[in-house]
């Protein structure tokens, strides 16, 4: 990669307005050194090898919390340096093609099946395509409407045991999201089982109830200076 492909695209008006702006300064600056070894490592790194070489789980975890990278399992992924690999190797391919023609120039619009047919078909070869399509598959991710529709229709199953109010609370609290959040709430924790969050949320919605029929009852009769005086109560 150091050869190759020595340095990324770093755009100051991108870094400014995205979601890593909002972060603390310690994480903004983890996130330079993570780049730099993600981008020297072939975009390839996980947490665990990372976190050895700089031991700062607490600024990690924010960049993970605020949606600036994300986690396949245990491997790292930062989408704009995915797409900027895949866009220089195979522009990398097409170069070297064009090289091993005797620098021949380059056509405006290379045919792809001469393209390939040029290459001899070995195990590197067909590695490079999975690699290719693993980094395209990680980059498309799906839009926050579908995640919250199905994160509602996983709750059907748990109707008859919890009602529609509780679910419509449910559901309600943990999909919110600001206007530029990459993930809803719900998205944020490290882990979320939906039948142990329900039973601790009918729990707590008990106990609510509890509290405001109890403030009712204890709420004092407040008689005003007219009632009082008719009354004889000083």
């Amino acid at each position: 990669m150091a050869k190759e492909l020595p340095y990324f695209q770093f755009e100051p008006a991108e870094y400014l307005t995205k979601d890593i702006s909002f972060c603390t300064l310690s994480a903004q600056g983890l996130f330079i050194n993570l780049c730099a070894y993600y981008w020297q490592r072939e975009c390839r790194i996980t947490k665990e090898q990372f976190l050895r070489r700089i031991n700062n789980p607490k600024e990690f975890q924010e960049l993970v919390d605020e949606g600036v990278i994300d986690l396949d399992e245990n491997d790292i992924i930062i989408k704009f340096l995915d797409q900027q690999y895949l866009n220089a190797t195979k522009q990398s391919k097409t170069n070297s093609i064009n090289g091993s023609k005797g620098g021949r120039p380059k056509k405006e619009n290379p045919n792809e099946s001469e393209i390939k047919a040029t290459l001899k078909p070995n195990e590197s070869q067909t590695k490079g395509i999975r690699e290719e399509k693993r980094r395209e598959d990680k980059i498309k991710v799906k839009d926050i409407k579908e995640r919250k529709a199905e994160f509602k229709n996983s709750l059907h199953q748990f109707l008859e045991e919890f009602g529609s109010k509780i679910l419509n609370e449910f559901y309600n609290y943990w999909t919110e999201h600001g206007e530029n959040d990459r993930k809803m709430r719900f998205e944020k924790e490290k882990s979320f089982n939906k039948k142990l969050r329900l039973d601790k949320w009918l729990k707590n919605s008990i106990e609510w109830e509890k509290e405001k029929t109890s403030a009712k009852k204890e709420k004092p009769i407040m008689l005003s200076d007219k009632m009082k005086q008719d009354y004889g109560i000083n």
